[in-house]
């Protein structure tokens, strides 16, 4: 009963990854490119062959004749080959995929076998599957299999296997992405510093020398397109008053952005203009707490 109950779960689980690898390979959706349709549609046809043990039961003659080694060694005798893209706007990429050929004692093995498979196969593909879904199909398999009291089976261990390195390869990606953000920003501020420029927002200014009065400076200071030019020296004057209120000193090495509003340039999961102290230009009574560094 337990296995039985593992198996549904382990169903439920891997249903979804499935649906996923069709909507990506699925030679419907390649109807202007006949080459990979066709490719596509034969690849398909073979993978729902070599995916009925996890997804059907096998009760049946014929089903049963299809567990045999000489049937098994049969469809996994060659790779399927298939043309996807990731999103409907990317480039196409081409997968060769070969699923495990290791005999397997029984059902539960040869279901084990190709959950990893699966797993394996929508790595290759590039669809993300969640941490939890990875550990609840882990747990799934060695249920079906292992038992509380048994050793884990090597197919149970196979699935451990494809569970790792999905995870490593998710890893991987991550820290991919995070080395070329890191490596964008460094250049951020230069690059929105030549775009402000090139929209003439640019502000040209000198310090006055022989006033005592703490000023920003003024080859520092940038506006935002929203802000009227005609109150730029007005902002300037006003934020000079506030100063001292302000910390300058703390960031008075940092670009300054004068904004319409911190609520509008601060909007989303990022501010507007990252690497800039932003201040507003619509608050009179100006204070610290008004002024954001990022």
């Amino acid at each position: 009963m337990a296995s039985s109950s593992a198996l549904s779960e382990l169903r439920l689980l891997a249903k979804p990854l499935m649906r996923n690898v069709m909507l990506r390979i699925h030679p419907d959706f390649y109807a202007n490119e006949p080459v990979i349709r066709q490719k596509n549609q034969d690849s398909v046809q073979r993978l729902q062959e070599l995916m009925r043990p996890l997804f059907e039961d096998m009760g049946s003659a014929h089903s049963r004749a299809e567990l045999s080694a000489a049937f098994q060694a049969k469809i996994t005798s060659k790779p399927i080959e298939v043309g996807f893209r990731e999103s409907g706007d990317s480039d196409l990429s081409s997968v060769v995929f070969s699923f495990n050929k290791a005999r397997t004692a029984g059902l539960p093995q040869l279901q084990a076998q190709r959950t990893a498979d699966l797993l394996s196969l929508c790595s290759s593909l590039k669809i993300q599957v969640s941490p939890s879904t990875l550990d609840d199909i882990k747990a799934a398999v060695h249920a079906m299999g292992a038992g509380s009291q048994k050793p884990v089976t090597p197919e149970a261990a196979m699935v451990d296997s494809a569970v790792a390195k999905f995870q490593a390869a998710r890893e991987r990606e991550a820290k991919a992405n995070r080395e070329r953000r890191q490596a964008s920003s460094s250049n951020i501020v230069e690059e929105l510093t030549r775009h402000l420029r090139q929209q003439q927002c640019f502000v040209k200014g000198t310090r006055d020398a022989g006033s005592m009065q703490m000023k920003l400076s003024r080859d520092n200071v940038y506006f935002a397109p929203n802000v009227p030019p005609n109150s730029y020296a007005r902002i300037l004057a006003h934020i000079d008053s506030k100063l001292p209120l302000l910390e300058y000193s703390s960031w008075s090495n940092l670009p300054v952005m004068v904004v319409s509003s911190l609520e509008n340039a601060l909007k989303g999961n990022r501010p507007k203009y990252p690497g800039f102290v932003m201040v507003p230009a619509t608050i009179r009574n100006i204070q610290v707490r008004h002024v954001s560094a990022f």
